[in-house]
């Protein structure tokens, strides 16, 4: 069971994308800008009508401090994505919900408002350019998943002039085979063709083009200097038509106008447009004005709940959402005279979809439907919720996480009492309140369904949501040490605590300034991935401290990379090499192949320029260099340097011979020698068919006085492949005393040895003679050579 942090809503809805003037239409007038629009009188008279939504990312995580602008009514979204507006003028047939913030691309969703609490989400799309071009410089820029833009080359600004400067391209394609392409369209598909007749679309490919200037500003194609779009058709769809109409979204009013056409060229609609926002390959389709109730087996409405509505097709099926209202009731406008499926996606439990067939319909229809499923219970979610006064919360919600899903249920007179699905084999669920008007909150509430009443009890809503600096934590969550007093947390130590602290970190930049990705969280940015939230770190960029050995054997140029970081990644940050902290500190003379750099100088430090892309802080580290190499990772008798370059560096016994080994492991081609044994025995360290050869000894003759100590010489010939143990012996072995006591040729030598000494007597005699050799009793040697003793007589 998950359990709720954030409280953020899940379900699926379309999107819509607005400017960022609210034209404010008089919506009893029909009219825009002082001008009649006779199109406008398809949406009805003016209505009061309450709304609640969320707000998110393209990754479907909440964004928090978006403008919400309904008609004339302004509000923003909480800590969690959410926002409430109790009364808001729109249209009885028509509303249009604007939503915008810095770093996205405004965003709206319309619809067909009701009697009750109307809920919508809205998943704004970042403003992320996908390339920068100059003013006049014609270029065509394509995407991987074939979408294709061609720019004429010339601008203008936001006030009609020319334009000269740098241009930053934003590209967004909407595929529908996107499973958020619903999410993500803007508009509910409602639009005006040519003749200034209502039309819905079903929509074969879509796309968003914003241009914005060097200081931020809008910008737009000059006036008859089209650009050529090009749509990918999505794979589900089989029989697009070779030519269909182009639709582009007008922002102010939220709807679709047809403009131009498209033709279909392999496999996508190419055609002309004269300005830039989203435009809309389409067919267009007479409508009906459709309602639906929402009920289940017991004729109980089911609230909050995500419904679609599908046009079946030969090929193709475009589909359209909504939610249901706090009555089961959702409206919109449907295809005229074709067949429908209705859907209610994982109904009760995940993948468990009710759907059902209806129409064709040729008027408008009010009509209730029956949701049931086997694997589906329902239960009467009930429960009293006041603030901390006592008092019945009017402007608040209820987001309840339950079988992977989250709903968000909106609490109007304290009071919840709805029938929810939940999934038998998954009866729990985590709730919490929070209430809007004073910013306070209940503890997360955890439990199970119950059928056929889930009963919460009385709730009271005491936690402290403000957020006295305005900084985008909440209070509560600016207590570091977790000792329920906000005084004692000051982490820059400047004698102001966090919670009434702009700059926590007081490294100059304010904490809500260091919400990079714009969702209004400042407390999920750690731009440089050391686990401290940006916010609370002073600086948002490594200290970057490293030694290096060259990466070449030779003394007299050595080379080292700069750029290894042994396997270590650093997120948002650039890297940039200089031979003095001069150059490093005002980032000039850099280093210009910093991968195969060449210490000329025999430097023994260079600096590296460490760079924050996110926050732009920088820090300059040293890199310390440490000559050739002498490091043995294997033990295998040939340093790493010698075995990575085939090079002697005259460190060790071991002669690489120009083999290339791996200097972690001490026997490269696990043939049972390690790498040194065959690179100087002349056999192949990497080929496991080709081993060394066991040596022949030889005992070298000597000659010596008698009372003399003798050290008799073992010659191998080739190097030992493994430690030798032996023992000497004499024939005869009177008069012959061993002095050494270890009798042992280490692996790769190619002599050995052994002491002796010869008893002294007095007594004439004349030269003798011995054989004397050894006996292996460990170790691998081909054969012994014996060798012959002469004692010369001293009396």
């Amino acid at each position: 069971m998950k359990l709720i942090k954030y409280v953020f809503l899940l379900v699926f809805l379309f999107s819509l994308t607005a400017c960022e003037n609210d034209n404010n239409i008089p919506l009893n007038e029909s009219s825009e800008d002082g001008e009649t629009n006779p199109f406008l009188q398809n949406f009805g008279d003016a209505i009061q009508a309450r709304f609640i939504g969320t707000v998110v990312n393209e990754e479907n995580n909440p964004i928090a401090g978006v403008t919400i602008n309904i008609g004339s009514a302004f509000t923003t979204t909480d800590a969690n994505g959410v926002f409430s507006l109790i009364s808001a003028t729109v249209y009885n047939k028509f509303a249009n919900i604007k939503a915008n913030k810095t770093g996205f691309i405004n965003g709206s969703r319309a619809l067909v408002p009701t009697s009750g609490v109307n809920q919508v989400k809205i998943m704004l799309l970042d403003l992320e350019p996908v390339a920068t071009i100059t003013a006049g410089q014609a270029l065509t820029i394509d995407l991987p998943d074939g979408t294709e833009v061609e720019f004429p080359g010339q601008f203008t600004n936001q006030f009609g002039g020319p334009y000269q400067g740098e241009v930053a391209i934003i590209i967004k394609p909407l595929n529908v085979d996107n499973e958020n392409f619903a999410q993500m369209m803007p508009g509910n598909l409602t639009a005006e063709n040519t003749d200034g007749e209502l039309r819905i679309l079903e929509s074969y490919g879509m796309i968003a083009v914003e241009l914005r200037g060097e200081g931020g500003e809008e910008l737009n194609i000059a006036p008859g200097d089209p650009a050529i779009i090009r749509v990918p058709v999505g794979s589900s769809i089989t029989n697009p038509p070779a030519t269909i109409p182009l639709w582009y979204f007008d922002e102010d009013n939220g709807y679709w106008k047809e403009e131009g056409s498209a033709t279909l060229v392999n496999g996508r609609y190419e055609g002309e447009v004269s300005h830039f926002s989203f435009w809309n390959c389409d067919a267009p389709f007479e409508t009906v004005d459709f309602c639906v109730t929402i009920v289940d087996q017991n004729n109980n409405p089911i609230p909050n709940i995500l419904i679609q509505l599908d046009r079946d097709t030969s090929g193709w099926a475009s589909t359209t959402s909504g939610y249901t209202d706090n009555n089961g009731l959702v409206c919109g406008l449907a295809p005229a005279n074709e067949t429908l499926t209705l859907t209610v996606p994982d109904f009760g439990c995940v993948n468990n979809d009710f759907s059902m067939a209806l129409g064709p319909y040729s008027d408008n229809q009010n009509i209730t439907v029956t949701v049931q499923n086997s694997n589906a219970l329902t239960t009467n979610f009930t429960a009293i919720f006041n603030d901390c006064n006592g008092d019945a919360i009017t402007n608040g919600y209820l987001q309840l996480f339950y079988n992977n899903e989250s709903q968000i249920i909106p609490i109007t007179d304290g009071t919840i009492s709805q029938i929810i699905d939940y999934c038998a084999a998954d009866t729990s669920y985590s709730a919490q309140v929070i209430d809007v008007t004073n910013s306070q909150s209940t503890a997360v509430i955890n439990g199970t369904f119950t059928a056929p009443t889930t009963d919460l009890g009385t709730e009271m809503s005491c936690t402290d949501l403000s957020d006295t600096d305005n900084d985008g934590v909440i209070d509560i969550n600016e207590d570091i040490n977790g000792n329920n007093n906000l005084d004692d947390d000051d982490t820059d130590g400047d004698g102001i605590p966090n919670y009434q602290d702009e700059d926590d970190d007081n490294d100059g930049v304010n904490t809500v300034d260091e919400d990079y990705d714009n969702d209004g969280n400042p407390m999920n940015e750690d731009s440089d991935g050391d686990g401290i939230a940006d916010y609370l770190d002073a600086q948002d960029v490594i200290d970057f401290v490293i030694e290096f050995w060259a990466s070449n054997c030779d003394t007299s140029a050595l080379e080292y990379d700069l750029t290894d970081t042994y396997g270590q990644t650093y997120p948002n940050t650039t890297f940039s090499y200089f031979e003095t902290q001069i150059d490093a500190d005002t980032n000039t003379n850099a280093i210009a192949n910093p991968s195969t750099y060449i210490d000329a100088n025999m430097l023994q430090q260079v600096f590296v320029l460490a760079t924050n892309t996110i926050s732009n802080q920088s820090s300059v580290g040293e890199i310390y260099l440490l000559g050739v190499n002498t490091v043995d990772s294997d033990q295998d008798g040939l340093t790493d340097c010698e075995e990575t370059t085939g090079i002697d560096n005259g460190q060790t016994n071991c002669n690489p011979n120009g083999n290339i080994t791996d200097p972690n492991d001490d026997d490269s081609d696990d043939d049972g020698f390690n790498d040194c044994v065959e690179a100087n025995a002349g056999t192949d360290p990497n080929d496991v068919t080709s081993v060394p050869s066991a040596p022949i000894i030889t005992v070298n003759d000597l000659t010596i006085t008698e009372g003399d100590q003798g050290l008799a010489i073992l010659t191998l010939s080739s190097p030992a492949i493994n430690i030798i143990e032996f023992n000497p012996s004499f024939d005869p072995a009177s008069d012959i005393a061993v002095l050494t006591t270890s009798f042992y040729i280490e692996t790769g030598d190619t002599t050995g040895q052994f002491s002796f000494v010869s008893q002294e007597d007095n007594v004439v005699e004349a030269t003798q003679t011995a054989s004397f050799t050894i006996t292996v009793s460990q170790g691998d040697v081909d054969s012994v050579i014996p060798g012959t003793l002469t004692v010369l007589d001293n009396d």
